[in-house]
């Protein structure tokens, strides 16, 4: 079973077996949410796990927001819940990718849970988007958005939701999804605004030759010269049948246009790679041009026995700056601690956001197969600062359970960085570090996740905070962890 991923959450199967027709919305009385994750309205923004069961299939844990990060009241959602649509069933993978936006212009964020595997009627696997709807009291009843796909073309095992993000992709000002499914549509984006009972403003295709589109992720952003939001498919390019695969971006750029692909990043790997982990693709302003550059963890390249690195491709004023050459960092790039090491899986999460708050985007790469103080797969963050010029290793930073203030200690198969986001839960203007890690509480119970202030000097330990199994009274050990969307 794949497990969920977060703005970023992600697939970390390979992880945790390394470590373990067009209706008309109404027009709305309030303004669009200022934040794309605060449920309630009270201006904090929200924090959002996928992990932990419930009856046979996934759950999802909401930590509402307080003037200083995610707070004490906590909500479970899963298809059980009042006014969630359907019915839990073994394999509906409900949890597996997740979003947030306000999107149907009433001031509150809504929540998009997928469930790729959810069987509807007959259909097997068709896979469906749940909006849990945000108001005063927080997130309450829900809506199913289906793939628009006629059934007849995609067939079973469309899975669709295997990935979803959220951004105005056409420019029109209201909030669409992008969603990938495993059938010939490939990437759909359903465009907003949405209403309660189902509606939506249209929809198009994108395209499905996109390589494996199991394994493909997506990248929301602001890349170009454009206010329209951007988007990164990262998938396989297939030059010559399976013999010959490279991992490519394909850039679709925001606005009137959206649904023509308008570039295309190929990254050669020399034989065989897996897009897996957490999020392995970011976009972050990591040179302050007002553009936004893309990062891409390869924390699972076979040719080089795992050891993992990450690319950077910087953008211009009409998306991918292709007369720019990307960077590459490894733990071997002057000023990054430690060393490049078979099964470290440099790269297998990243995040990006401001930790210092300067104006660069830094990024945060997770190395969850880092071994540590003799204990195996230990794991260990690293962040990379953004400055003129670009993404560095000089000043770099690496964080792991035996940090001071962080919770916990380092202990073998911990892979602590499997997933992570930056997001400033605090309002300070500098973003919070979130970590899962697979840390074993007892021999029944599973996972622990870590949030770590964003500072002056950039991520700290000091007042870090931590969400176990026992505040949040959940099991994790079937899906093997917490995962920060």
């Amino acid at each position: 079973m794949r497990t969920p991923r977060t703005v970023l959450a992600a697939a970390v199967a390979l992880a945790a077996a390394v470590c373990a027709p067009f209706l008309t919305a109404p027009t709305a009385a309030a303004a669009p949410a200022k934040l794309a994750d605060d449920f309630n309205g009270d201006g904090y923004r929200d924090f959002v796990m996928l992990g932990g069961t419930h009856g046979k299939d996934g759950r999802v844990t909401v930590v509402y927001g307080t003037s200083t990060g995610p707070g004490t009241r906590v909500q479970t959602i899963h298809q059980d819940s009042p006014g969630i649509p359907g019915a839990v069933e073994e394999g509906d993978d409900w949890g597996f990718a997740a979003t947030s936006a306000d999107l149907d212009r009433d001031g509150y964020a809504d929540l998009v849970v997928a469930s790729p595997g959810e069987t509807v009627g007959d259909i097997w696997g068709r896979g469906g988007l749940t909006v849990v709807w945000g108001g005063a009291k927080g997130l309450g009843s829900g809506t199913v958005f289906h793939s628009p796909i006629a059934p007849e073309y995609a067939g079973s095992g469309d899975r669709f939701g295997l990935d979803v993000v959220a951004g105005d992709f056409d420019g029109d000002g209201d909030q669409d999804l992008a969603a990938i499914s495993s059938s010939r549509a490939g990437v759909v984006l359903l465009k907003g605004p949405f209403t309660r009972t189902g509606g939506k403003s249209g929809w198009q295709s994108l395209g499905g030759d996109y390589g494996y589109l199991n394994a493909s992720q997506l990248a929301a952003g602001r890349v170009d010269a454009g206010t329209a939001t951007d988007l990164y498919i990262l998938g396989d390019d297939l030059q010559d049948g399976r013999d010959d695969v490279d991992l490519s971006a394909f850039f679709h750029r925001g606005g009137s246009s959206f649904a023509r692909r308008a570039h295309e990043i190929r990254v050669p790997d020399d034989g065989g790679h897996q897009i897996g982990g957490g999020p392995v693709t970011a976009i972050g302003d990591f040179d302050k041009d007002s553009y936004g550059d893309l990062a891409i963890g390869r924390g699972y390249e076979r040719p080089d026995g795992e050891r993992g690195y990450v690319t950077v491709h910087y953008g211009g004023s009409s998306g991918p700056n292709a007369s720019r050459k990307p960077v590459k960092f490894t733990q071997d790039t002057a000023g990054v601690p430690g060393a490049s090491e078979k099964e470290d899986h440099f790269g297998a999460a990243i995040a990006a956001g401001d930790v210092n708050g300067d104006g660069y985007a830094d990024l945060a790469v997770g190395a969850p197969g880092e071994d540590l103080e003799g204990k195996r797969r230990g794991g260990m963050v690293t962040v990379l600062l953004g400055r003129a010029g670009g993404l560095s290793g000089t000043g770099a930073k690496t964080y792991h359970q035996n940090t001071s203030g962080i919770t916990g200690a380092v202990e073998n198969d911990d892979c602590f960085g499997q997933s992570l986001k930056l997001t400033d839960y605090t309002r300070d203007g500098r973003a919070d570090l979130v970590v899962d890690t697979n840390d074993q509480l007892d021999n029944t119970r599973w996972g622990l996740v870590h949030l770590l202030k964003g500072s002056k000097t950039g991520t700290t330990g000091t007042g870090s905070k931590s969400f176990t199994v026992n505040s949040l009274k959940l099991s994790y050990k079937t899906l093997g962890g917490p995962f920060p969307y």
